[in-house]
């Protein structure tokens, strides 16, 4: 151990989802996120390329006007597709709109590469390649056959200038001297040769592709359904435990109020190493009760879903002061102090789960105050704004964290070496506990310490603006 040295780790595990489509339409998202952000680098590129047009920098006769029309459709298509996709991106399961978003793109930037490709003297110029990029972007974002109709079409604007110029709708357009392009221009053979040669490399390059990416597509959807299959496995673990916690609890509850009948003399005096035995007997029971109580409490935390919570705006001040007051009843038994220093702290609303909320800083608190040592024991709450967040923090001087353990402590069941040492009857549950609360709120929470010094949590959670009625917390204490 490094006793001295403050070591701090940071956990945000982000907020909860569902697997299968909803996984599905967050990759789509991202990727329609992705496509929209490159072709804001395609604009920086044209508005270079007319730069370096009206500089006269090039060996080529470039045109800044022609660069300065494509910089100026692009941007206007993509701020409306922008603004189009701030709708789509906020809601789930729009998967096909999310698709024509991302056809409709790529038909703009056929567009504006078309008349590009035009004005740079068609086959003067490799702008055609820059047209399977969006092939291979057409077999990530949509099916075998879908990408093949973008294939398609990617031909067909690559070709169109090169064809209009041969059939005379289009005057010819050349950046060089243009013996070449009269060259093509002047027979058919040769313009059509160049035409389905395009063909060709077209559709070879989306035939490889799209096998590449169905191939890996396949793989993708065999991890979902392993994913779903281990969601399943874990929820049908998860309620056998609270089936059989549960079947524990009721029994368990009568023995220990017959050991509490014994203990407290309601059967008669007993002799003092009998005593001594049935007050052992109590306090294990206690203990067990405790740890049943928090599995049973993991579990349907385990299996809630944010949509199933009640949510509401909350005072989180409120909700800190009433865990306070609790867990300084807690620290009197062992001689350790509590100061909130947050009662005079003007409210901060953030959306939750009243409940939930006390259990989490309950749990902390009842951290803070066991892994203290008695009648030296110190423990400080903190409650501060950060921007568009509140962070609440539990501080302790108490026994600290290994470093090597930090990663650790959230896991069920885990205790370290120190702990173990010095409070003997925890479950190692409490910190599961929170890691729940902690995700099911979309918070984030920040552990600092020092071995032999004491350590401190805090959570930061996102401030609401609470313009309805606000509720009272203030009478929701000691509920767990």
């Amino acid at each position: 151990m490094e006793e001295g040295k403050k070591h701090s780790f940071f956990y945000d595990w982000g907020s909860v989802t569902t697997y299968a489509s909803d996984l599905r339409s967050q990759e789509m998202v991202a990727r329609a996120r992705w496509f929209l952000k490159m072709r804001w680098y395609a604009i920086l590129a044209c508005a270079a390329g007319a730069l370096v047009a009206l500089l006269d920098k090039a060996p080529a006769d470039l045109d800044p006007a022609a660069f300065l029309v494509v910089v100026a459709f692009l941007s206007a298509t993509n701020l409306a597709y922008t603004l189009i996709g701030r709708n789509l991106f906020g809601n789930k399961g729009r998967e096909r709109e999310l698709q024509m978003l991302l056809a409709a793109e790529m038909m703009a930037d056929f567009t504006a590469l078309s008349y590009l490709n035009y004005v740079l003297g068609s086959i003067e110029t490799p702008m055609a390649a820059l047209f399977l990029a969006h092939i291979i972007l057409s077999t990530l974002f949509f099916s075998r056959w879908r990408s093949l109709l973008i294939t398609v079409a990617a031909w067909f604007y690559a070709v169109m200038p090169l064809v209009l110029e041969w059939a005379g709708v289009l005057p010819a357009r050349t950046i060089f001297d243009g013996g070449f392009k009269a060259l093509v221009n002047g027979s058919a053979e040769v313009t059509f040769g160049f035409v389905f040669a395009t063909a060709g490399v077209f559709l070879f390059c989306w035939d490889i592709v799209g096998e590449i990416t169905t191939s890996l597509k396949m793989r993708e959807h065999q991890l979902e359904d392993a994913h779903r299959m281990l969601i399943r496995l874990d929820k049908e673990k998860t309620q056998a435990t609270l089936m059989a916690t549960h079947e524990l609890k009721a029994p368990f509850a009568v023995i220990k109020s017959f050991v509490y009948t014994l203990r407290d003399g309601y059967c008669g005096p007993l002799p003092e190493k009998a005593q001594e035995v049935v007050q052992r007997i109590g306090e294990r029971c206690d203990q067990l009760t405790t740890r049943i109580t928090d599995i049973i409490h993991l579990s349907n935390l385990r299996t809630l879903v944010v949509q199933e919570m009640h949510m509401t705006p909350v005072n989180i001040v409120d909700i800190v002061a009433d865990q306070a007051r609790e867990g300084a009843l807690i620290a009197k038994t062992r001689g350790v102090s509590v100061t909130n220093h947050a009662e005079n702290a003007p409210p901060a609303y953030i959306l939750g789960s009243v409940s939930h909320l006390q259990s989490l800083f309950s749990n902390l608190l009842r951290n803070a105050v066991f892994y203290t040592h008695k009648e030296t024991g110190r423990v400080d709450i903190f409650v501060k704004p950060e921007g568009r967040k509140v962070a609440v923090t539990v501080k302790d001087n108490g026994i600290g964290i290994p470093r090597e353990n930090l990663e650790k402590i959230f896991n069920d069941h885990f205790r370290s070496k120190n702990a173990l040492s010095h409070y003997a009857y925890g479950s190692g549950l409490g910190l599961s506990l929170v890691k729940e609360v902690v995700v099911l709120h979309g918070a984030s929470i920040e552990v600092e310490s020092t071995v032999g010094s004491g350590s401190s949590f805090t959570v930061r959670f996102d401030i609401i603006d609470a313009t309805e009625e606000k509720p009272n917390h203030g009478s929701h204490t000691g509920s767990r």
